[in-house]
């Protein structure tokens, strides 16, 4: 595959990869290779080879494509014996827009399961998503299609840390929570401390956005505000992302305006 045919790609005319790569006649232009590649681990996780139902060889190669030093998001390109190219999906085109990267690939019938990082969330872009998907990405006989398996966001850990911090629980806290955060989890006031008397729906928001955790060492992704039912009382979490489906709580404050 270091040497396979590559369709047109981020608006790169297609080509064939060399040693991997394919680079635009403009050294600034970018171009495309083999995502992870020259990392020997795109053999594992940017590569799968199938028998179809036909018995002939079919595969599968994730491919990075830039335009000028910006990051595309990536394609997934299907091949037959050759190889030649049978189509391509763009990975943003199933899960969204980002520049998403792979953490895992698994095999799946007609093609690849993806566990891809770097999706954007409301109010993201530039560098950094923090939406973890999962997708299944095969080829039909006719057409390369795309199906998201699951989405992952911080919602489930921020509220096991909120619930963790109300109740006082402390092996949960030291769980959930990094130093800084546990710290204020175990010393927060709530004003109201019954489970039931918050709101079961919460929402979360870019940290960009976000000011109540500035201070030195206060590194955190994502922030998520809950509120109590019946008294102006208002909790928040901070979170990082810390690997993929996989966060940390960082911070917890309390405010009121009783």
């Amino acid at each position: 595959m270091l040497t396979a045919p590559v369709p047109r790609l981020c608006k790169h005319p297609a080509g064939t990869l060399v040693n991997g790569e394919l680079r635009a006649k403009d050294p600034h232009d970018g171009g495309s290779q083999i995502a992870l590649y020259p990392n020997p681990a795109w053999q594992r996780l940017s590569f799968r080879a199938w028998a179809g139902e036909d018995g002939a060889p079919y595969a599968a190669l994730v491919v990075d494509c830039d335009r000028g030093g910006v990051a595309w998001p990536p394609h997934v390109v299907f091949y037959r014996s050759g190889p030649q190219v049978l189509g391509e999906i763009d990975v943003s085109g199933v899960v969204g827009n980002g520049r998403q990267g792979v953490a895992a690939l698994a095999p799946v019938p007609g093609g690849v399961r993806l566990s891809l990082t770097n999706t954007y969330q409301k109010d993201e872009d530039g560098c950094c998503g923090t939406l973890d998907v999962v997708a299944d990405v095969t080829w039909d006989g006719t057409r390369a299609r795309g199906k998201v398996i699951r989405r992952i966001t911080e919602k489930a850990t921020a509220k096991q840390a909120f619930l963790a911090a109300l109740e006082g629980d402390k092996t949960l806290v030291e769980k959930l929570f990094d130093a800084k955060g546990r710290a204020e989890a175990l010393h927060t006031e709530f004003f109201v401390t019954g489970p039931g008397d918050w709101r079961e729906d919460f929402s979360c928001d870019s940290a960009a956005a976000d000011q109540l955790f500035d201070g030195e060492g206060r590194d955190y992704d994502r922030v998520c505000y809950f509120g109590a039912k019946a008294a102006y009382v208002a909790a928040f979490v901070a979170l990082k992302h810390v690997g993929f489906g996989t966060w940390r709580a960082v911070g917890i404050q309390v405010t009121t305006t009783d």
